[in-house]
């Protein structure tokens, strides 16, 4: 029996699921600005594999671990073949070869790959090889931007709207966040369609995703990042920091 941890920090949440062998045993999620409070009720692994955007959070997540059970974390990285041939012109996040690699797992050479994070990723692979992606503000952050950088605009936190306008200021820009993203993220996908004169099979993941996927009929699935992780994981068939 393996006992595998797979972490997840994002800008705002952070996922740690507890694998034994093919299975999560648990899955805990909180706000990253609390990743060093409390201790994780979780038996020692035999590895620890973590993707990460926060670069600070994840000096921090080491420390844990090292504190915790003695182990070194392996970082995921690009350089561990997965099945997906990557050419990037710079650094490709963590979380976004994660989604990749778990896109190859559940759909093989041609898929689109949704986040709907802090930023909105979207990721595209054809006939094995990554062509290439977009990123743009996510829901939740275009909705305190709107409220930071108006006078009079409210806050207003994220939810699922059923009706397409608003009669309040609050509606009208819930209306317009949840509806606008939606429609983007179907044009966007169309346009992709387009380019490559085929239909490909969109996976999507993170904060709203599971509301607009259902909207748009797309297969969300909200451990994807953490699959992708656990995928990388077994194909390196090592429990040391060495990725």
């Amino acid at each position: 029996m393996r006992r595998i941890l797979t972490c997840s920090i994002g800008n705002t949440n952070t996922q740690i699921a507890n694998w034994v062998d093919e299975r999560i045993e648990k899955v805990i999620q909180f706000d990253t600005r609390r990743l060093c409070e409390g201790k994780l009720n979780l038996k020692k692994p035999d590895a620890v594999f973590t993707a990460s955007t926060v670069p600070d959070r994840a000096k921090e997540w080491s420390k844990i671990v090292k504190s915790m059970w003695g182990l070194e974390i392996s970082f995921i990285s690009a350089k561990v073949g997965f099945g997906v041939e990557i050419e990037y012109n710079g650094h490709l996040g963590q979380d976004r070869i994660s989604n990749l690699a778990a896109g190859y797992l559940n759909k093989g050479d041609n898929f689109v790959v949704i986040d709907f994070g802090t930023a909105t990723t979207v990721d595209v692979v054809v006939d094995t090889k990554y062509m290439g992606g977009l990123i743009f503000a996510g829901l939740d952050l275009g909705l305190r931007a709107l409220h930071r950088y108006t006078s009079l605009l409210p806050r207003v936190e994220l939810k699922k709207v059923d009706k397409t306008l608003g009669k309040s200021t609050s509606e009208c820009i819930l209306c317009g966040a949840y509806w606008g993203e939606g429609a983007r993220i179907e044009s966007i996908v169309k346009r992709i369609g387009s380019e490559f004169k085929r239909a490909l099979p969109v996976l999507t993941t993170g904060g709203m995703g599971e509301e607009l996927s259902k909207e748009l009929g797309y297969r969300y699935d909200r451990w994807l990042t953490l699959r992708g992780i656990k995928y990388i994981a077994d194909r390196t068939g090592q429990t040391s920091n060495d990725l």
